[in-house]
């Protein structure tokens, strides 16, 4: 099982490798899942070239291979992971909960780019493809990490990448684990 968060560059590069000149998955065992609503968005032609420029290369194809599943809302994956929305980054985004052995994690995607928004919630990242709806998902999201003391693996925050989100002196702050 593949899961992506959205359909970003940077996010589904390794999906596919070129062989004799045609695509084949990297994982050939897997099924590949992504959001409806970015499926849709990759295909919009005014944004492929901007915000989905190797969408027709890393995922389009998955289409064809028979290999792709999407998700619409919340979705179980697994008895231990279920995938949330979390839009604005991308119209489905979504962030991954993992729920284990009484213990939760999540992993974000692109929900954080920068420590200081575990605060500044309202601030967005260029990359935000609908800015206002981005601070309105973090700031809930972020919210429910501190009240919930749930882990975060958050991929474009400072190595590790794993923190917990706490209230010092009045101020969410990024706790590096």
């Amino acid at each position: 099982m593949v899961v992506m968060t959205h359909l970003h560059r940077d996010h589904i590069g390794w999906n596919l490798r070129s062989q004799n000149g045609k695509y084949v998955p990297t994982f050939p065992k897997a099924r590949y899942w992504m959001s409806a609503k970015d499926w849709e968005a990759c295909h919009q032609p005014d944004l492929v070239e901007a915000r989905f420029p190797n969408a027709p290369q890393c995922v389009w194809p998955l289409e064809e291979l028979g290999l792709m599943e999407l998700m619409d809302g919340e979705h179980a994956l697994t008895s231990e992971l279920t995938t949330l929305p979390t839009p604005g980054h991308t119209p489905g985004h979504m962030s991954v909960m993992i729920s284990s052995q009484g213990e939760r994690g999540i992993i974000l995607g692109d929900v954080l780019h920068n420590t200081v928004q575990v605060h500044e919630t309202a601030w967005v990242s260029r990359a935000d493809m609908d800015g206002e709806l981005a601070g309105i998902t973090r700031r809930s999201l972020v919210e429910r990490l501190e009240r919930e003391g749930i882990t975060v693996a958050a991929v474009h925050l400072p190595a590790p990448g794993f923190g917990k989100i706490l209230r010092l002196r009045g101020r969410r702050i990024w706790q590096v684990l």
